[in-house]
């Protein structure tokens, strides 16, 4: 199923690169929240191993120790700031088409709860609402 942009409420429409980057973000949600919380489980047994004692390390291993630290906690820093803009975004829609529009970008399926397309103009806000909070828009 191919993606539209709704074009009715000009000030949501965003470039077609960014609608896609946008979607893809949303879509890669799950994925980024599992990656996170295994980072934080890492951080916790890092924290918990860490011994009072321990042996004299080269600088060599010593470096690589840190630099794979520096790098998680990087990559924790970044998924925390695409997850949280997702779900800052989400807090826009009204409750009741949440679920709704999750599903219609994750999923990719069709919309027939609603007589009406409202959905649509909350998934097109909720899309911008994304943009915006990722600085891509």
């Amino acid at each position: 199923m191919r993606e539209w942009q709704q074009t009715r409420l000009l000030e949501y429409v965003m470039p077609h690169a960014v609608y896609y980057q946008t979607i893809w973000a949303v879509r890669d949600l799950e994925r980024m929240e599992t990656r996170l919380k295994e980072l934080n489980r890492e951080r916790q047994r890092q924290k918990n191993s860490t011994s009072m004692v321990s042996e004299p390390v080269h600088v060599y291993n010593r470096y690589r120790k840190h630099s794979s630290v520096d790098s998680q906690a990087m990559e924790t820093a970044i998924l925390k700031e695409r997850i949280d803009s997702i779900h800052k975004a989400m807090k826009e829609i009204p409750p009741r088409y949440r679920g709704t529009v999750i599903n219609n970008i994750v999923q990719k399926s069709a919309v027939d709860i609603f007589e009406d397309s409202e959905w649509k103009v909350w998934k097109q806000r909720f899309l911008y609402a994304v943009a915006k909070n990722l600085s891509i828009m």
